[in-house]
């Protein structure tokens, strides 16, 4: 029932969007092609059942007439069937239009109103996997087995109400005997192994993706893994994942060695049933033998039809595998009343009252620091400090608004006057001017200014040796250096950016580098927040937000002038060091 749920609003989304009325006429096209083959087809079972008539009695000219209509009936139809697969690849085509953009939209852009990045946040709570299978080839694979079922349910509803009578009038205990042989053949199948075909089936999707992703992995950090010579330790985890996964088709097998056995002797044994009950009447003189071939006709079309789901078993377990995780993720994507957290309100610098920040996931909440205050007044800048893993990054994040899962309130410029600068940058497939007008490629710069920015940042040297244009894969192209200062001209190109924030963004750059791109930055902007272990950064910066672990609990986070905070380090230095000296003694 849930996967019907499921497909029944899945459906309903390609109906109600602005293909709605294209869907709508396909659907209908589709509907009465269907009607004038199954039409078709009972007309044709009256043929045969003249033309194995006249063939029994070597009668010439009925059977040369009824040659002729066949002949007639296959010129009729094969056009329609022709017009059928073309309406319902164009109903399926919009479908899946209509749920991909659907679904891609609503996991790459924010809601009206709302700063929430779904794509983010589904990451975060890691609820649902692999959203990327699901829209690109989830989508796909459900809407072409929904328009083909969809097309079988109907072709075998109308050709039980164009056979069933035929049949009936032919051998009332063929044609309810056959109903009830084919009910009770998709109860055993469905019941006995439907249900766990679909089991395995999702369990080895997910199987699947988590193998996909192990290997996009190793692609990803090949560098790193070949500086550890990690090889081996890479295929010993794939081959564990991959172990897992034949252990579930191996199941799977033995579902289906089951089902096929019960499926085939089903099959089997119906050659027998139509000339076990309409023999003895043809015997007796009461039947022609052309109504054998017609009642023969007639039972196999509804035995079909009645057995629809029996054939089906396995591609259904697949569908409704594809539909729970396609209705999940778009219940996921729903937009929800925000949860109470974090406030935001907008202003001129960064203000923090009293704010605590949890990490976002439910399943390892732990509370970072608490009832933290502070300001960043224009024309100031903010270096934050303490120890790896105390939660620096994690406090820009919050004032960027990624993270909110906390209380108190944060004030920050508008978002499209804010700019976010990671350590490692990111960089797409796309040409070089792309690269550095992102998010906003399509914007028309000059290439002058463009140039200049490169040359501010000391990468004309790029220049000499690409053009603007020339598309690429720059991240593997260009070293870390290069594309944190990559980040920088992004900035320069923006005139719109009144505050950034930094997480280590010159972490590769050499001294010179990074002493040239703060100056290009305090020329540029009002103020600006940075997450940095160099004593250096302290010179471009002044104040420091320092992040200390406390005996129980949350980071202490105090803020200091950068004077103080040097003063106040370098007199934990000397103590530590009189410290030292004083126990060498000692001992």
């Amino acid at each position: 029932m849930d996967a019907l749920r499921g497909a029944v609003i899945l459906a309903r989304h390609a109906f109600q969007d602005t293909r709605g009325p294209r869907a709508v006429a396909w659907s209908v096209a589709v509907f009465l092609l269907l009607l004038a083959e199954v039409a078709t087809a009972g007309h044709y079972s009256v043929v045969q059942k003249h033309l194995i008539t006249a063939l029994q009695a070597k009668n010439a000219p009925v059977f040369k007439k009824s040659l002729w209509q066949v002949g007639g009936i296959i010129l009729f139809i094969s056009p329609i069937i022709a017009l059928r697969e073309y309406a319902a690849g164009m109903l399926g085509m919009n479908w899946r239009t209509s749920l991909t953009t659907r679904l891609a939209r609503r996991y790459l852009t924010p809601p009206k109103g709302s700063e929430r990045h779904p794509y983010y946040a589904l990451t975060l709570t890691g609820e649902i996997d692999n959203p990327d299978q699901r829209i690109c080839q989830d989508v796909g694979h459900f809407v072409n087995s929904a328009v083909s079922f969809t097309q079988d349910m109907i072709r075998t509803t109308l050709s039980v109400l164009t056979f069933a009578p035929v049949l009936y009038s032919i051998s009332p205990t063929a044609c309810l005997g056959g109903i009830a042989y084919a009910v009770t053949g998709t109860l055993v199948s469905a019941r006995g192994f439907g249900i766990w075909l679909g089991f395995y089936k999702m369990q080895s999707l997910q199987q699947e993706a988590t193998l996909r992703y192990k290997l996009i992995r190793v692609r990803e950090n090949a560098e790193s893994i070949a500086f550890f010579d990690g090889g081996e330790a890479e295929w010993s985890k794939f081959k564990t994942s991959f172990d897992s996964l034949l252990q579930t088709l191996q199941k799977t097998v033995m579902v289906a060695v089951g089902y096929g056995m019960l499926n085939r002797s089903f099959q089997w044994a119906t050659f027998a049933v139509t000339p076990l009950l309409v023999g003895p009447a043809y015997l007796e003189g009461k039947v022609e033998y052309g109504v054998i071939a017609q009642a023969t006709m007639a039972f196999n079309i509804i035995l079909e039809a009645c057995t629809l789901v029996m054939q089906r078993l396995e591609s259904l377990s697949d569908i409704s595998v594809r539909i729970r995780r396609l209705a999940a993720l778009d219940q996921a994507l729903e937009p929800t009343q925000r949860e109470p957290g974090i406030s935001r309100r907008q202003a001129h610098m960064l203000r923090f009252q009293g704010v605590s920040l949890q990490t976002p996931r439910s399943d390892v909440c732990q509370v970072l620091f608490e009832n933290v205050s502070f300001e960043v007044p224009e024309g100031q800048s903010l270096l934050v400090v303490g120890e790896s893993g105390i939660g620096k990054s994690s406090l820009l994040r919050a004032a960027a608004g990624l993270w909110v899962k906390g209380c108190g309130t944060i004030e920050l410029c508008d978002r499209h006057s804010v700019f976010f600068m990671p350590q490692k940058p990111y960089m797409f497939l796309g040409s070089l001017k792309e690269q550095l007008l992102y998010p906003h490629a399509d914007d028309v710069r000059p290439d002058a200014d463009v140039e200049e920015a490169l040359r501010q940042v000391h990468l004309q040297d790029l220049l000499d040796r690409h053009n603007l244009s020339d598309t690429k894969d720059w991240a593997s192209l260009l070293s870390l250096g290069q594309q944190q200062r990559i980040n920088f001209a992004r900035v320069l190109l923006r005139p719109s950016i009144q505050f950034a924030l930094m997480d280590e963004c010159t972490s590769a750059c050499d001294p010179e580098n990074e002493m040239l791109l703060y100056q290009l930055l305090r020329q540029r902007l009002r103020s600006y927040v940075s997450v940095g272990h160099r004593p250096s950064l302290q010179n471009f910066h002044s104040h420091a937000l320092w992040l200390r672990r406390s005996a129980f609990g949350p980071a202490e986070v105090t803020m200091h002038s950068m004077v103080e905070y040097q003063m106040m380090k370098k007199s934990i230095q000397q103590l530590s060091a009189s410290l030292i000296i004083f126990l060498s003694k000692c001992l």
